[in-house]
């Protein structure tokens, strides 16, 4: 029986038991005693003297008895008190050995953790884990309240919960913001009860520090924003098709790119295969796994037909995922719609068609030289003009092959192009040594592509043979030299013996009128008519040098 127990009944029946027993005892004695001796007894005067020896036995009898059943009664009162002050020492000092443990493991928690007063929110007890964390001591948490590790304008918030709390006598748990001895503001997250410490109710609370975690999830969350965002400028879809369940998923810009309803479109193999061009759709066999690379994975680029019948390129790379006994469970991919991609690849295609064909009909030698890449594209007339072999040639084949006399002028010049944002053109005129090593006379003219920044990209350029055009424009100048000494020869050479004849001839015509007759001046026409001869010879053998210019 437990001791409450015995003690409630030991004070609801103690006291009536005695009370009872004395009365039940005393009637007893008292007619027992008067029947025995009236019927014994009939002498009056000896009767009384018995009565009261009778009393006085009665009251000695009664005492005893008092005192036995008092004596009793306090003895098993008193073995119980004992057992009382045994239970509640025992109580104690278990109390005691449980406040000793609490404490300890109070100090030992990892979490941050405080015993505050509900009503003026001071520290009553905080452990080390609070003061290693945010910095304060145990002597500064004594002089501040709850209010000191929160932001100003978090105080407010902080008396309506706990009001709140208050007024339903309830625990808290939620985040809130805390703030360190450093200044630095944390994520928390709070559990606050109501615990009795020392004989008055108090409440506790306990901190998990989550800001790291909380950063890494907005992180997570910005970065699944970013993707998504860039998931749709990039025009990329992602899928997976379970191969156990026979289940397929499409993310939204999957449905973009085919240019489906998600609500609508039925995610079946069949009704996806549909969607591709026909000479695609032979590529499809969900049974067949052996295209896979040895990271069991696929990227190819293939053609889509929209309901509105638009054909569409996309590339597309697959994943293919095995259980522990290697057997094929689940694809997931990812696709990208590159039709402007491959436009502009056609349209590149075309155009570099066009500037092979131009380059073949063109007599001057190409240049195309990429710098970004780093790679040049030699045109036929290095071959047909210069005589090179294009099959055998590198990146240097124009800036090594420049006559080592002009070499160190030209790519000067160059460089001082390139390095020029403001320069758009280069153009030169050298010596340039043939496959023969013969040296031809070239002119360069070359197209400066930059970009947004002024740097040279790309550097499109020609060159033309110039030695016959040289050589011609050579002997015509000579030709005109001969051409200007003869022009010479005529209006001043030929003219003085010229002169001379029709002189003399004038004056043989004279003398002749007045019948003299000098024999001389036949001798000097004779003479100029000589000089004259010679000088036309000399004119007739320039002619003839003229013609023979090489």
């Amino acid at each position: 029986m437990g001791m409450e127990k015995r003690i409630m009944i030991l004070q609801k029946f103690s006291s009536f038991k005695i009370v009872l027993f004395y009365t039940i005892v005393s009637a007893v004695y008292i007619f027992a005693s008067d029947y025995f001796l009236e019927l014994l007894i009939p002498n009056i005067n000896l009767l009384s003297k018995l009565q009261t020896i009778k009393g006085l036995a009665f009251i000695l009898i009664t005492a005893i008895l008092l005192y036995i059943l008092v004596k009793r009664n306090i003895d098993k009162i008193s073995s119980y008190y004992q057992e009382i002050i045994d239970i509640k020492q025992l109580s104690d000092e278990q109390s005691i050995q449980s406040k000793e443990e609490y404490i300890s493991l109070f100090n030992h928690s990892p979490l941050p953790m405080w015993l505050f007063d509900t009503e003026t929110l001071h520290f009553i007890l905080v452990n080390e884990a609070a003061c290693s964390h945010y910095g304060f001591s145990q002597e500064e948490y004594m002089s501040m309240t709850l209010k000191d590790i929160r932001p100003k304008e978090d105080i407010l918030l902080l008396e309506e919960m706990l009001a709140l709390s208050l007024k339903t006598n309830s625990s808290l748990s939620t985040i809130v913001r805390h703030r360190k001895k450093n200044g630095e503001i944390i994520q928390v997250k709070v559990k606050t009860c109501f615990v009795a410490f020392n004989g008055k109710k108090l409440r506790l609370a306990s901190a998990v520090d989550i800001t790291a975690e909380m950063n890494t999830q907005k992180k997570l969350t910005e970065s699944n924003s970013r993707l998504q965002i860039a998931s749709e400028i990039a025009s990329l879809g992602y899928w997976t098709n379970d191969l156990v369940k026979s289940e397929i998923q499409w993310s939204d810009e999957m449905h973009r790119i085919f240019e489906t309803d998600p609500k609508t479109f039925e995610l079946t193999l069949e009704a996806i295969v549909n969607r591709f061009h026909p000479d695609e759709r032979l590529k499809f066999n969900t049974q067949t796994f052996s295209n896979f690379d040895e990271k069991n994975i696929i990227e190819s680029e293939q053609r889509i037909i929209t309901d509105s019948g638009k054909i569409k390129w996309i590339l597309e790379r697959i994943h293919l995922i095995k259980n522990h006994n290697n057997v094929p469970i689940k694809l997931e991919g990812i696709a990208v719609d590159i039709t402007k991609r491959k436009l502009h690849e056609q349209e590149i295609w075309e155009s570099n068609e066009r500037f092979k064909l131009l380059t073949k009909a063109t007599i001057e030698a190409i240049i195309d030289w990429d710098i970004d890449s780093k790679t040049v594209f030699w045109g036929d007339g290095f071959h047909s003009l210069l005589g090179y072999d294009l099959s055998k040639t590198d990146n240097r084949l124009w800036s090594s092959n420049i006559h080592p006399e002009d070499r160190k002028k030209v790519l000067s010049d160059l460089n001082r192009a390139l390095k020029d944002p403001t320069k758009q053109n280069f153009n030169a005129e050298f010596r340039f040594l043939k496959a023969n090593r013969d040296v031809a006379y070239v002119q360069h003219r070359s197209v400066l592509i930059r970009d947004i920044n002024g740097k040279v990209t790309r550097v499109l350029g020609a060159m033309i043979d110039l030695t016959d055009t040289l050589e011609r424009m050579r002997k015509i100048e000579m030709q005109n030299k001969v051409l200007k000494d003869i022009s010479w020869t005529q209006s001043h050479m030929a003219r003085a013996p010229l002169a001379n004849i029709l002189g003399l001839i004038n004056l043989m015509k004279d003398n002749k009128s007045l019948g003299i007759n000098d024999e001389n001046l036949i001798d000097y026409i004779s003479e100029s008519a000589n000089k004259l001869d010679d000088i036309i010879r000399d004119i007739v053998k320039k002619s003839a040098e003229t013609n023979n210019i090489e």
